[in-house]
């Protein structure tokens, strides 16, 4: 069973994707803040509201009951591909060009984590959910 065809898994793993990919992209800023013009940049936010509520209370749902017996579950279709956009970021400039502000990619790192560690937690407890309704238990 993927479990990713699953629309609330499906949301969270692309959460999970986006703040991994900001990861990478917030390491590069702090990796070259002393490299002279070298501009800062971060992803286009992912509105996580807009996404789980696209697939779950969609006008067109993800879920398409075709069965061939009414006892038969229904599956779901994939969640589309995280596609990061990165953004240069327009801030104040050094006396080098360079626009990278160690204080603000800390504040980003810090977020990026308390949100990757709420995302991995609320997927855990949904496989868990899962691994209960069909009668197994355990980590």
């Amino acid at each position: 069973m993927d479990l990713n065809n699953m629309p609330l898994l499906a949301a969270l793993s692309k959460k999970i994707n986006w703040l991994t990919a900001r990861q990478k992209v917030v390491t590069e800023n702090v990796a070259n803040a002393d490299t002279p013009n070298f501009k800062a940049s971060d992803l286009r936010p992912l509105d996580f509201r807009k996404e789980l509520a696209e697939v779950t209370h969609s006008s067109a749902p993800k879920l398409a009951p075709t069965t061939t017996d009414p006892r038969h579950l229904v599956g779901t279709e994939a969640a589309a591909r995280l596609d990061p956009v990165v953004e240069k970021v327009t801030t104040d400039r050094d006396i080098n060009g360079n626009t990278v502000s160690l204080e603000d990619e800390m504040m980003k790192v810090s977020d990026n984590a308390s949100d990757y560690q709420l995302m991995t937690n609320l997927y855990k407890k949904q496989v868990g959910l899962i691994k209960t309704a069909i009668g197994r238990s355990g980590p």
